[in-house]
């Protein structure tokens, strides 16, 4: 079974799969992927460099994932041609991931653009983990240490959490404690090991 794993910036997505990992799920980062996929020497950080300028890439080759997300998260078309360009490898190698799995492996597989990016085709099934907005700001700021503008550029970037709601085959909200967390978790690992029956 692939079960897709998405939501919000702030949401609570890696908390969330760490929790799905401990009742037995295999779990694929795809933020993990996509920073595997422009290590340099890469395709496709050679194809950002020739996009966005030089700018974005470091001394030491590396992408300098701070200059580019100003640029992409202040201007759509140009994260819309980030996504692009980076899409297509992310998904080649989160299916060979998937793949490598046996067919009776749970495998939740987080994607923060699942739905933009069309990944709910190759799911069993979606949970969003949704939380607040003002909870969401908070964790992000403390998080990665952004300012207030910035966090609501990514923000405003994403899908609404009614979004993630509707589309979603079952939804975890994550506003509380971490023992009100790890009980919704739970609840929504009962329900997806019954799936295709909920």
């Amino acid at each position: 079974m692939i079960i897709g794993l998405t939501g919000g910036i702030g949401a609570g997505k890696s908390t969330v799969a760490a929790m799905f990992a401990a009742l037995g799920a295999a779990v694929i980062d795809t933020d993990a992927i996509a920073r595997e996929v422009v290590e340099p020497p890469s395709p496709v950080l050679d194809a950002i460099k020739a996009e966005f300028g030089p700018g974005v890439i470091g001394p030491d080759e590396r992408l300098l994932r701070d200059a580019l997300g100003r640029i992409v998260f202040a201007d759509q078309a140009k994260r819309a041609r980030l996504n692009q360009l980076m899409h297509p490898a992310i998904l080649k190698r989160t299916l060979k991931k998937i793949a490598s799995y046996p067919p009776s492996a749970k495998v939740v597989v987080v994607v923060p653009l699942l739905f933009e990016s069309g990944f709910e085709r190759n799911c069993d099934a979606v949970v969003a983990v949704v939380a607040d907005a003002a909870v969401r700001r908070a964790r992000v700021a403390e998080r990665d240490g952004l300012t207030p503008e910035d966090v609501d550029a990514r923000m405003s970037a994403q899908l609404p959490d009614a979004e993630y709601e509707r589309r979603a085959t079952l939804v975890v909200r994550n506003n509380g404690d971490v023992k009100a967390l790890n009980r919704e978790v739970a609840a929504a690992w009962q329900r997806l090991l019954v799936v295709p029956g909920l």
